[in-house]
């Protein structure tokens, strides 16, 4: 039963956070439909919990070496297609 409630938890925040996105971008793009609204946020909420992981989580969890070793740090600018 432990590991359910961090699970259910996390996955409420981001399901909250998908939520709040999609209300903020239907405001400024009234003419998106349902579709182009939840592909459009789906993109954003993605890019905030990989930034999380690389940022977060995968530091604390093997180490800034093998971030480095691995080239697992995220950029500062501009994006990656590796």
């Amino acid at each position: 039963m432990n590991e359910v409630s961090p699970l259910m938890t996390m996955h409420t925040v981001w399901v909250r956070e998908h939520n709040r996105i999609e209300h903020k971008l239907h405001e400024l793009n009234r003419h998106w439909d349902g579709e182009r609204l939840y592909q459009e946020t789906r993109r954003i909420v993605i890019a905030q919990w990989q930034l999380t992981v690389y940022t977060e989580y995968l530091p604390t969890v093997i180490g800034q070496d093998a971030m480095r070793a691995y080239g697992l740090q995220p950029a500062d600018t501009g994006y990656c297609n590796g």
